[in-house]
Protein backbone atom coordinates (compact mmCIF):
# COMPACT_ATOMS: atom_id res chain seq x y z
CA UNK A 1 0.00 0.00 0.00
CA UNK A 2 1.32 3.42 -0.93
CA UNK A 3 1.91 6.14 1.52
CA UNK A 4 1.13 9.48 0.92
CA UNK A 5 1.24 12.35 3.58
CA UNK A 6 -1.00 15.60 2.89
CA UNK A 7 0.36 19.27 4.00
CA UNK A 8 -2.44 22.01 4.31
CA UNK A 9 -3.32 24.73 6.83
CA UNK A 10 -6.87 24.45 6.39
CA UNK A 11 -7.80 21.80 8.71
CA UNK A 12 -10.62 20.70 6.10
CA UNK A 13 -8.75 20.70 2.99
CA UNK A 14 -6.93 18.09 4.32
CA UNK A 15 -8.95 15.94 6.14
CA UNK A 16 -11.55 16.08 3.03
CA UNK A 17 -8.30 15.06 0.54
CA UNK A 18 -7.48 12.09 4.03
CA UNK A 19 -10.88 10.45 3.39
CA UNK A 20 -10.63 10.40 -0.45
CA UNK A 21 -7.10 8.79 -0.75
CA UNK A 22 -8.18 6.44 2.44
CA UNK A 23 -11.52 4.97 0.32
CA UNK A 24 -8.81 5.04 -2.61
CA UNK A 25 -6.65 2.68 -0.81
CA UNK A 26 -3.88 4.35 0.23
CA UNK A 27 -2.41 4.97 3.89
CA UNK A 28 -2.97 8.57 4.48
CA UNK A 29 -0.42 10.36 6.97
CA UNK A 30 -1.92 14.35 7.43
CA UNK A 31 -0.52 17.62 8.93
CA UNK A 32 -0.49 21.46 9.11
CA UNK A 33 2.46 22.95 8.73
CA UNK A 34 6.26 22.54 6.94
CA UNK A 35 7.35 22.31 10.08
CA UNK A 36 4.97 19.28 10.92
CA UNK A 37 5.68 17.71 7.56
CA UNK A 38 9.44 17.73 7.80
CA UNK A 39 9.13 16.05 11.41
CA UNK A 40 6.97 13.13 10.14
CA UNK A 41 8.81 12.77 6.98
CA UNK A 42 11.91 12.14 8.91
CA UNK A 43 10.12 9.43 10.90
CA UNK A 44 8.39 7.67 7.71
CA UNK A 45 9.03 8.83 4.56
CA UNK A 46 6.37 8.79 2.07
CA UNK A 47 5.59 7.58 -1.41
CA UNK A 48 3.66 11.04 -2.35
CA UNK A 49 3.90 14.26 -0.57
CA UNK A 50 0.66 16.47 -1.03
CA UNK A 51 1.49 20.23 -0.37
CA UNK A 52 -0.72 23.06 -0.08
CA UNK A 53 1.60 26.44 -1.31
CA UNK A 54 0.18 29.34 0.63
CA UNK A 55 0.51 28.36 4.81
CA UNK A 56 1.93 30.47 7.39
CA UNK A 57 5.48 30.92 8.32
CA UNK A 58 7.34 27.95 5.82
CA UNK A 59 5.07 28.07 2.65
CA UNK A 60 5.12 25.15 -0.04
CA UNK A 61 8.04 26.30 -2.38
CA UNK A 62 10.27 25.82 0.72
CA UNK A 63 9.01 22.74 2.57
CA UNK A 64 9.43 21.14 -1.38
CA UNK A 65 13.09 22.82 -1.47
CA UNK A 66 13.76 21.07 1.85
CA UNK A 67 12.27 18.01 0.86
CA UNK A 68 14.03 18.21 -2.54
CA UNK A 69 17.61 18.11 -0.62
CA UNK A 70 16.67 15.93 1.93
CA UNK A 71 14.57 12.86 0.09
CA UNK A 72 14.86 13.16 -3.47
CA UNK A 73 13.12 9.74 -4.13
CA UNK A 74 9.67 11.50 -2.37
CA UNK A 75 7.13 12.39 -5.46
CA UNK A 76 5.44 15.97 -4.93
CA UNK A 77 2.21 17.17 -5.87
CA UNK A 78 1.68 20.94 -5.00
CA UNK A 79 -2.15 22.52 -4.73
CA UNK A 80 -3.02 25.85 -4.61
CA UNK A 81 -5.67 28.51 -5.02
CA UNK A 82 -3.19 31.27 -5.09
CA UNK A 83 -3.67 32.77 -1.61
CA UNK A 84 -7.96 33.55 -2.08
CA UNK A 85 -9.56 33.32 1.25
CA UNK A 86 -13.66 32.18 1.05
CA UNK A 87 -15.60 31.11 -2.52
CA UNK A 88 -16.57 34.33 -3.09
CA UNK A 89 -12.39 35.91 -3.52
CA UNK A 90 -11.35 32.81 -5.56
CA UNK A 91 -10.52 33.16 -8.94
CA UNK A 92 -8.60 30.34 -10.23
CA UNK A 93 -7.15 31.83 -13.63
CA UNK A 94 -5.66 34.35 -10.99
CA UNK A 95 -1.96 35.02 -12.28
CA UNK A 96 -0.33 34.73 -8.42
CA UNK A 97 -2.13 31.00 -8.62
CA UNK A 98 -0.10 30.15 -11.48
CA UNK A 99 2.87 31.87 -10.49
CA UNK A 100 2.56 29.87 -7.26
CA UNK A 101 1.92 26.48 -8.81
CA UNK A 102 4.71 27.67 -11.69
CA UNK A 103 7.36 28.08 -8.69
CA UNK A 104 6.43 24.54 -6.98
CA UNK A 105 7.08 22.51 -10.50
CA UNK A 106 10.43 24.85 -10.43
CA UNK A 107 10.98 23.83 -6.86
CA UNK A 108 10.74 20.22 -7.78
CA UNK A 109 7.14 19.16 -7.54
CA UNK A 110 6.00 16.26 -10.12
CA UNK A 111 2.62 17.79 -9.82
CA UNK A 112 0.33 20.82 -9.39
CA UNK A 113 -3.32 21.05 -8.99
CA UNK A 114 -5.31 24.25 -8.56
CA UNK A 115 -7.95 24.56 -5.93
CA UNK A 116 -10.75 24.22 -5.95
CA UNK A 117 -9.81 20.33 -7.75
CA UNK A 118 -11.84 17.40 -8.84
CA UNK A 119 -10.72 14.98 -6.62
CA UNK A 120 -10.73 12.52 -9.17
CA UNK A 121 -8.14 14.39 -10.98
CA UNK A 122 -6.04 14.55 -7.34
CA UNK A 123 -6.70 10.75 -7.53
CA UNK A 124 -5.35 10.82 -11.39
CA UNK A 125 -2.39 12.86 -10.53
CA UNK A 126 -1.48 10.23 -7.30
CA UNK A 127 -1.55 7.42 -9.56
CA UNK A 128 0.50 8.42 -11.81
CA UNK A 129 3.12 9.22 -9.41
CA UNK A 130 3.24 6.05 -7.98
CA UNK A 131 5.85 3.02 -9.14
CA UNK A 132 4.68 0.95 -11.58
Amino acid sequence: MASIHVVDDEVEVGAAVQRVLERAGFAVTVTHSAAAALASVALQQPDILITDIIMPKTHGVELIKALRARYPRVRIIAISGGGSFGPLAYKPEAISTHAYLAAAKSAGAEEVLTKPFDMQDLLAAVRRQLPN
